[in-house]
């Protein structure tokens, strides 16, 4: 016997088993009604029976369970002495264990010879045994039998106590919910995910048995993911039936004869299933075409692979309306199911509603639990149907998996040759070839699957026992099955789909998947195990495009397809994809990660997931470092769609961790971030190869100083908040050093003139993005574009250019766009929320402020991050650190300046009102455009838009505390451009106001008027432009949703406001006013 194979029917109960062939016929002999004799030596009936859960043979009623290899009934904790139970607790590991002779109390638990699984097991023994169930974090601690003996002593002292003020304890002979749990979802996986909630709900699982409605508890309980949604439903079902229907309840008269049944062997199935297919297409209508497909029916759409797949569907075709069977209430509760999925995925159009047929069904179930009429109905109407739902735990064993993923197939294959012919796709596995769950090692690692061939049952019984490991099995007879059903005339095809847990275009990440919970851990702890190759990033999205690609071609080439990306993502990989979001980890052994892991403790993300991983470490972790493409052969999908492309896997990495980076995954004591600016200055030297800042050193550092000290000791930054703000200061100070080499190179640069820059300026939300972006589009005008401030010299200092010019062909092909794009994409652009706000896109105008940030002084920080000593420090000595930034913004300028020509500047930032001193002192010839609005519009919009910004940054905002400093900083910045104005009257023509209304009213005739005062000529090609953008600008909000703000969202009043802006309303300067 395999010595693999051995463990897993050792940890089942079965010792001396010869091989799976015996425990079947002891199952039958067992089960079946005629009297029966067989031999079975050493075999442990309690773990044997575990598969009986709610069914126990009958054999059971006549004979009771004792097995010299059997652990004795629970014992009195209360009355038991420390040695006594040292003995019992030796006992069970060396049961667990196998091991012909005794460990000593000292011994600890890894040098028994357990393995993870082992300890999950012997955790298990345990807590039936002395009804104390151990921690996992003990188990991590490798402690002595004599250890876990003390433990165990302590809680049940604890728990006599709490009796005796009241308190009961649950019979350990019975059955506990967590021991339940453990049935249904395999502790090596996701057992630990419900187990608390749950025990925390219910007593006992009498208590779980008296829940009518099972679908709402689950949703109550926070069962989110769809595929353990549907298995804690389906096995709940099951635990009511079985105590609503107890069989010691009943009489002889009423105890229904039991029907002998055992589990079938995968096989067997294939061959009931395959003589089951009676259809005969001869006799139903033909397909559809594709061109006229109307109707899809589609399993699974609340799964990870479905929900995109719905999108995708309903993306391809403006005529197709798509069937969804979920298991929900009624038809409202399948739809809110839908649309909450997709939205997590970032795939939902609210659309979409008008095309989705939601139904309430279970296709595990006859007539896909629609009713006989419905189905009846529905087969007559659908044109296609894709079969992507099923249960997709990998540690599953087969008999639970059967009905979902296998016998579910009459159903699916009598609806579509019921009346008229359909078409049936459906979504299977690379996971049944042992192969490639080992990633082609070991034995493996000459191992080549093609497009033709399919594991033989001998290589799947040697890694896969069906009695632990079911999953691969069910795809491997669903797949049988299928081809028979080909065989006989049905349209088939299937899909073999690898671990793919990420999507490319919005990075969606399953949150619950093992790679997720691994990458997490490795952030957390700054560290990752290195393997043999990393989880292929084959990208959900993609695959979902191919294979509706596929079932939309009129006549494929192929029926069998592998959507797998085969290139290879190693270690090295990872750490540059990384390094360069501003992640730092680095590739370590496997002990040490999991000495991290196990030293953080169940907080880890990946804690639960360790047995897996002692279990396959061999193949994962342990071999030689993968370097060429994964042995599996695509080539059917390129033939079929020749125009298909996998997307670049630095990308569909970066969308990932971005993604989870947006979603909260990541804990924000991380180890592979850092705020400290010494370690932001050390790899920005690492990146761009340069070492010095030249002579400003220290006027570039010490803010950054400052405002770290007060981000850390005064705010509350997220992991999101850290991580911008590191990669900002990184790139910033790279820039710095990029500009600085360019100095030296070129010194001509810092020459230039910058001469009457028009400058921009007024209370937030007064319509200045608005006006900037209009002006833009007169190419004499150069603005200050995004991707240019935030890179000046590229991303990695390589963009050399000189003289180029203004117009818009010249700025689309510049390759800043990117990078800065992506910047854009990984904070806050992609937020409707955001966009609605303060639409932003990198070839576009941006404010000034992403100038003064290099150099660490500008009240936009303060907006970001609450930080009140860096404010402090800003506003010290009548801003005069603030006033500082302005030779600084002049030597940018000249650096732009001499790549793309200038005329004439056109320039905005609300924030020039704190220093129009230092402004116009820098720029003497400069001239100002003045926008107004009633303050107590712009403060309650400014508000909101600090407030989004805040609340992807830092842990909690506190609104009212915003709306507080938000008020008293507009006010004080418009009160000193007053007093300013007051004092140089000298100015009066060099400043134009402009009323926001009259901006938004009549956007053309605003900007002649700004032209004709400061007696700047407007082309005809000019004015053409600016009606086109108005055109374009007017179209596109019309798509993006309403901005709702008000002034108690952050705890203002109108009287607030006008106290505060008293000389503003008191200066006349702004027209229009509401009452």
């Amino acid at each position: 016997m395999a010595a693999g194979l051995k463990q897993h029917l050792d940890k089942a109960g079965m010792m001396g088993i010869s091989n799976e062939l015996g425990t079947r016929v002891l199952q039958d002999v067992l089960k079946a009604p005629q009297q029966g004799v067989v031999c079975a030596q050493a075999l442990v009936w309690r773990k044997f029976l575990r598969r009986y859960a709610f069914d126990p043979p009958p054999f059971f009623s006549e004979v009771s369970t004792v097995s010299t290899a059997s652990l004795s009934a629970s014992i009195d904790l209360s009355s038991i002495s420390k040695g006594a139970l040292v003995e019992i607790l030796v006992d069970i590991a060396q049961t667990v264990s196998g091991s012909t002779e005794k460990p000593g109390a000292s011994t600890p638990l890894i040098d028994l010879g357990l393995d993870s699984l082992g300890a999950v097991e012997f955790r298990n023994c345990v807590a039936e045994k002395t009804g104390i169930k151990l921690p996992q974090n003990l188990m991590f601690e490798n402690p002595s039998v004599e250890d876990i003996a003390e433990y165990i002593l302590n809680r049940a002292h604890i728990a006599d106590d709490a009796a005796g003020a009241g308190g009961t304890l649950v019979n350990s002979s019975h059955t506990t919910i967590d021991q339940w749990l453990m049935s249904v979802l395999v502790p090596a996986e996701r057992y630990t995910l419900y187990v608390d909630s749950l025990t925390s709900s219910y007593e006992n699982l009498s208590g779980m048995a008296s829940v009518e409605d099972i679908v709402s508890a689950l949703e109550t309980l926070g069962v989110t993911a769809p595929e353990d949604f549907d298995r804690l439903n389906v096995a709940w079902e099951e635990l009511r039936d079985a105590y609503a229907n107890p069989t010691g309840a009943m009489s002889d008269t009423q105890r229904k004869p039991r029907v002998a049944t055992r589990v079938p062997h995968p096989t067997e199935d294939v061959e009931m299933l395959k003589n089951k297919l009676t259809f005969d297409v001869t006799s139903i209508e033909p397909i559809v075409f594709p061109e006229k497909y109307r109707i899809a029916l589609l399993t699974g759409a609340t799964g990870f692979v479905g929900r995109i797949q719905l999108s995708v569907l309903l993306e391809a075709s403006a005529d197709l309306e798509v069937i969804c069977i979920v298991r929900a209430k009624d038809s409202g509760h399948a739809l809110d199911r839908i649309r909450q999925a997709c939205k997590e995925a970032k795939c939902w159009k609210e659309a979409y509603c008008n095309r989705i047929i939601p139904l309430a069904g279970d296709f595990t179930l006859p007539d896909l639990g629609l009713g006989e009429e419905k189905f009846e109905q529905l087969s007559k109407k659908v044109d296609i149907v894709y079969h992507t739902g099923g249960d997709v735990n990998l540690l599953s064993n087969y008999a639970r998996l059967r009905s979902s993923n296998v016998l579910c197939l009459l159903g699916i294959i009598d609806f579509c040759t019921r009346n008229r012919l359909k078409p049936l796709h459906f979504a299977s596995t690379l996971g049944q070839f042992p192969a490639f769950f080992c990633e082609f090692t070991g034995a493996y690692q000459d191992y080549v699957i093609t497009e033709d061939s399919r594991p033989t049952p001998e290589e799947m019984e040697a890694f896969y026992p069906p009695l632990r490991m079911g999953y691969p099995w069910s795809k491997w007879a669903a797949e049988l099955v299928l081809c028979s059903a080909k065989e006989k005339g049905l349209p088939v095809f299937i899909y073999r789909l690898p671990n793919t847990y990420v999507a490319y275009a919005s990075g969606y990440t399953n949150p619950t998947d093992y790679a997720t919970a691994l990458m997490v851990s490795t952030v957390q702890e700054g560290i990752f195990p290195v393997g043999c190759a990393a989880a292929p990033l084959t990208p959900v999205d993609t695959i979902c495009q191919m294979l509706v690609g596929v079932s939309f071609l009129k006549e494929p080439k192929h029926f069998l397809y592998h959507l797998f990306d085969p290139r290879t993502i190693t270690g090295d990989h990872l750490e540059l994809w990384s390094q360069e979001l501003g992640i730092a980890y680095k590739g370590v052994h496997i002990d040490e990660f999991l000495a991290a892991v196990k030293a953080r403790g169940p907080e880890s993300p990946v804690f639960k997931f360790v047995p897996l991983i002692q279990f396959m470490r061999k193949y994962w972790f342990d071999s030689e470092v993968r370097t060429k493409d994964f042995p599996i052969e695509t080539k059917n999908i390129f033939e079929a769609l020749p125009s298909a492309r996998w997307p670049d896997q630095r990308d569909v990495f970066k969308n990932s961790l971005l993604y989870s980076v947006q979603s909260g995954f990541f804990p924000k004591n991380s180890k592979a971030i850092r705020v400290d600016p010494e370690a932001c200055l050390e790899d920005a030297k690492r990146i761009s190869g340069l070492d010095s800042l030249g002579k400003d050193h220290d006027y570039f550092m010490k803010p950054l100083h400052i405002l770290k000290d007060s981000l850390l000791q005064e705010s509350n930054p997220s992991f999101c908040g850290k991580l911008a703000m590191f990669r900002t200061v990184r790139q910033q100070l790279m820039n710095l050093m990029y500009m600085e080499n360019m100095r030296l190179n070129h010194p001509e640069i810092e020459q230039l003139e910058v001469k009457k820059p028009l400058i921009i300026v007024g209370l937030n939300r007064t319509g200045t993005t608005f006006l900037q972006n209009i002006m833009a589009t007169d190419i004499s005008n150069r603005s200050a574009r995004y991707c240019e401030m935030i890179a000046p010299y590229g991303n990695n200092g390589h963009y050399y250019q000189k003289g180029l010019s203004n117009d818009p062909e010249s700025w689309n092909r510049d390759p800043r766009i990117s990078f800065a794009q992506e910047v854009l994409d990984s904070q806050l652009a992609l937020s409707e929320e955001w966009i609605s706000i303060h639409a932003q896109s990198a070839e576009l105008p941006e404010e000034d402020f992403v100038i003064l940030e290099h150099c660490g002084r500008c009240y936009s920080i303060c907006t970001e991050f609450n930080v009140p000593s860096y404010r402090k420090w800003l506003y010290a000595n009548d801003y005069q650190e603030m006033k500082n930034a302005y030779k600084f913004h002049k030597r940018f300028l000249q650096h732009l300046q001499y790549q793309r020509v200038a005329d004439r500047w056109l320039l905005k930032m609300p924030f020039h009102l704190f220093t129009l001193d230092a402004l116009f002192d820098t720029y003497p010839d400069a001239r100002i455009i003045f926008m107004h609005r009633d303050p107590k519009d712009t403060v309650a919009s400014w508000a909101s838009l600090v407030r989004c910004a805040q609340q992807s940054l830092l842990d909690s905002v506190n609104p009212a505390e915003l709306g507080k400093l938000e008020l008293e900083a507009m006010s004080r910045m418009i009160n000193r451009a007053l007093d300013f104005r007051a004092t140089r009257p000298d100015l009066k023509n060099q400043i134009l106001d402009v009323q926001y209304k009259d901006l938004i009213d009549d956007p053309l005739g605003t900007v002649t008027k700004i032209y004709s005062h400061f007696d700047i000529p407007l082309t005809e090609q000019a004015r053409e432009r600016m009606t086109e953008f108005c055109h374009q600008d007017r179209n596109t909000r019309r798509k993006l949703s309403k901005h709702n703000y008000t002034l108690e969202d952050v705890s203002l009043t109108k009287p607030m406001v006008e106290e505060a802006f008293k000389q503003y309303y008191n200066s006349g300067l702004c027209k229009y006013l509401k009452e």
